[in-house]
């Protein structure tokens, strides 16, 4: 069975609901390098559930489905995380019930050796008040699956950054980052497993393309917003390379106004991991 993008194109994925608690926004919190800081106190807020901050990343992780469960002719080996959008219409609660519904948005073809591009969209309702909290966006590259024929993506809007970035946060990821982040339920032996990573053309188990865009998030928070997590209204960026556990993020930030520009890189081997980074924030 090879991939069909007739029946990818609009197609509905089953509705999930996940009902979380502080100890779960805690664990994200944590998995992304939020914790008790000598330094300054206002991360303290994000692990404790005293005055519990809930970071805007959380809404990533929730009401998680793998496409992996479903038999649409992918290579599911082969598939990395491409980009990731999300946009937050409300406060995340610290804890309560979500509706998730998703769908295929986008299937693009960038040729035989190249694989292919598919977009989901994901639009997350409390479940009580039927109120709209967050869409996101996730592109996935199908890196066996191309050659089927299809149109090719839009192109992309490149942000060059030559000055020198206005901002630089640094957070030293632990050997262990990727075990920690699974806890939340993306158990992609991927991320874990030596000899699966190296089935997949990596060296070795990688981090979760999501808790490197949680870092990248918790910097911006760190730098820019003060911890006002609630400030934050859309970040997104285009993943470039794989980070591995242990190495240190280094995210690099450019201000205009109410927007951002910003890119992530792994310190040790001077290489861009998150590039075209794009966030808007509240005044």
């Amino acid at each position: 069975m090879s991939l069909d993008p007739e029946t990818l194109r609009g197609l509905s994925l089953p509705l999930v609901e996940q009902t979380y608690t502080e100890r779960d926004v805690i664990l994200h919190a944590l998995s992304v390098g939020f914790g008790p800081d000598e330094t300054d106190a206002r991360e303290l807020d994000f692990v404790y559930e005293k005055e519990l901050a809930v970071a805007p990343s959380f809404a990533l992780t929730v009401c998680h489905r793998s496409i992996a469960t479903l038999e649409l002719g992918i290579d599911y080996r082969k598939v990395v995380h491409a980009s990731q959008a999300l946009a937050l219409h409300a406060p995340l609660p610290a804890q309560g019930t979500l509706m998730c519904s998703s769908r295929v948005t986008g299937v693009w073809d960038l040729g035989e050796h190249k694989g292919a591009l598919l977009e989901i969209e994901r639009r997350l309702h409390e479940k009580r008040s039927d109120r709209l909290v967050a869409t996101t966006r996730m592109g996935a590259l199908c890196r066996g699956d191309g050659g089927f024929g299809g149109e090719p993506p839009p192109p992309r809007k490149s942000m060059p950054n030559s000055a020198a970035p206005d901002q630089v946060f640094r957070w030293q990821s632990s050997p262990g980052q990727a075990a920690l982040y699974r806890l939340q339920g993306d158990t992609n032996p991927l991320h874990i497993d030596p000899e699966r990573a190296r089935l997949a053309g990596f060296e070795r188990p990688i981090l979760h393309g999501l808790a490197t865009f949680g870092a990248t998030v918790r910097a911006i928070l760190a730098v820019v917003l003060g911890y006002a997590a609630t400030r934050l209204e859309v970040i997104e960026g285009r993943f470039t390379a794989p980070f591995f556990p242990g190495e240190t993020l280094q995210v690099e930030i450019w201000r205009n106004g109410p927007a951002l520009q910003f890119q992530a890189r792994a310190v040790e081997r001077d290489v861009l991991v998150i590039r075209d980074g794009m966030a808007c924030i509240a005044e």
